[in-house]
């Protein structure tokens, strides 16, 4: 399913649309979990030992600095995969800003608002092709 997301859109075919407000949630929902996960892990073992060489206060400290990595690393994966695609219409349009219309059609690598976005901003461009190649012809 990640590659139906991630996949270049060809000729009108969509993948499935998933929000950002969506992917949000879900890993709101992974965050809230990961906790209690970690404590079926440990409780599915011999908790006894764990908690006897470790101490409880230390196996709840433990359980905190997992859980806290692992939210950091996924809140920097979202929140790259929400920028990332934005920076990059933000090079293209700087660059057709300053009259390169040569390479400046966007890569569109997910289905979602800012997929969307991409789409409408290959769109303007090739209006703007069109009208540019136009009024050259005009010119001449």
């Amino acid at each position: 399913m990640s590659e139906c997301l991630n996949a270049p859109m060809n000729g009108g075919t969509k993948a499935l649309q998933i929000p950002i407000f969506y992917k949000l949630m879900v890993s709101m929902l992974f965050v809230a979990v990961i906790p209690v996960a970690l404590l079926g892990i440990v409780s599915a073992g011999n908790t006894e030992s764990i908690i006897s060489m470790i101490g409880l206060q230390n196996s709840i400290f433990v359980l905190t600095l997992i859980t806290l990595t692992i939210v950091v690393m996924w809140s920097f994966f979202l929140a790259r995969s929400i920028t990332s695609p934005i920076e990059n219409l933000s090079r293209v349009a700087d660059r057709v800003s300053r009259g390169d219309l040569k390479s400046s059609q966007i890569d569109i690598m997910s289905n979602d608002e800012i997929g969307d976005l991409a789409q409408s901003f290959n769109r303007m461009l090739n209006s703007y092709h069109i009208l540019d190649t136009l009024a050259r012809e005009d010119f001449e």
